[in-house]
Parts: structure tokens; C-alpha cells; sequence
């Protein structure tokens, strides 16, 4: 059993807060700790307290002063737009077909899809987001990559190969049949995995 004590400033809730200044409504500690086995918080409160729960060979982190935070949840991102965030475009069509499916088209190309899935999630976790629902891009190879550099991290993240056949680009379609057959094989290789 690994056990784990991180030291730092915790805030916790009690139930939804009433007023801004409800402070019956939650909890901090200056001097917090959690302790972790295999995983799993098994306690949080003050640092005194939790530290008589650890066991003795518990692997002590300090983070002081910094606040302790669970990992953020990304919910919707797309991966392949990564180099084109904050391209202008007046309007969604005008964006999508001067800078989005140009940069998309590069993903038939499996390094090119490794490295953008790689800069994508290192980002992700720089940023404190240790688990993002993705769209790759609609070619299989891009949600490859994408799931497997997800595994070398042991993230878990939700994601899978976008369907388009129509309303784009040649080098951005595919067609019912091989978006069906992309998809089976994905799940097949990924589900459950990491």
C-alpha cells in the first residue's frame, strides 16, 4: 500500500454557500493536508491531524503556501485546433475553412498527430486539467495518437475520431462506412485501457 501526505492550504465545501459571506459554508486550512493511499483520499483536515493518521513510511510532499487542488476537467476541446486557438474569424464557416481545416488536414500524418497530441496534453496538465473529453481530428491515427500518448501519462481521458462527409475539404472527409470501421476498431483497441 502506497501512502502519500501533501502539506499545503486546503478549501473544502460543506454545502452550496448562501451568501458571499457564508462562511459557515466552508473549510480552510492555512496549515491542510490529505493523505492518499493507493490513489484515494483517505483523510483531509489539518495538517496535525491528518500527519497521526500517516503511516511511517509515507511519502511527505510540501507544498506550502500554494492551495491544494483536485485535477480540472476539461469537458469539450479539440485537440487538433491547437495551433489555430485565438485565429480571428468573423464567422464560424469563415474560421473553420481558413484556418481549422487546413490544420486539420495535417493529421493523416501519425507524427504529426503523436506531437500535437503530446504538446496538447502537456499543456493540459501544466494548466491542472488531468482529464479532457476530446474530439482528434477524422483520421483514426489522430485519436491513435491521441490515446496513446493519454496512456504514457495515465490520464484518463475521453475522446474519439471525428465523423465528417460532408461540408469540408477532401483531406477532412471520410464516409459512413469507414467512420463506422475507425471507430469499431478504436474501441476495440482503447476502451477500457489506462
Amino acid at each position: 500500500m502506497t501512502s502519500t501526505l501533501l502539506r499545503g492550504r486546503t478549501l473544502s465545501f460543506r454545502r452550496w454557500p448562501e451568501t458571499v459571506d457564508d462562511h459557515s459554508a466552508w473549510r480552510y486550512e492555512e496549515d491542510g493536508g490529505l493523505l492518499l493511499r493507493d490513489g484515494r483520499i483517505v483523510a483531509a483536515g489539518a495538517y496535525a491531524d491528518v500527519e497521526k493518521k500517516a503511516d511511517e513510511g509515507a511519502k511527505k510532499i510540501d507544498h506550502r503556501p500554494h492551495l491544494l487542488l483536485p485535477g480540472f476537467i476539461d469537458a469539450h476541446a479539440h485537440f487538433p485546433q491547437m495551433q489555430v486557438i485565438a485565429s480571428y474569424g468573423a464567422e464560424l464557416l469563415d474560421w473553420l475553412n481558413t484556418y481549422t481545416f487546413p490544420v486539420e488536414t495535417k493529421f493523416h500524418n501519425a507524427q504529426h498527430g503523436r506531437r500535437i497530441a503530446r504538446l496538447f496534453l502537456d499543456e493540459m496538465l501544466r494548466h491542472g486539467t488531468t482529464t479532457v473529453a476530446a474530439y482528434c481530428s477524422v483520421h483514426k491515427g489522430s485519436a491513435e495518437a491521441f490515446f496513446a500518448e493519454s496512456h504514457d501519462r495515465n490520464m484518463l481521458n475521453i475522446a474519439g475520431k471525428v465523423m465528417m462527409d460532408r461540408n469540408a475539404p477532401e483531406g477532412v472527409l471520410d464516409t459512413p462506412q469507414s467512420a463506422y470501421d475507425d471507430s469499431k476498431a478504436l474501441i476495440a483497441e482503447w476502451h477500457g485501457k489506462g
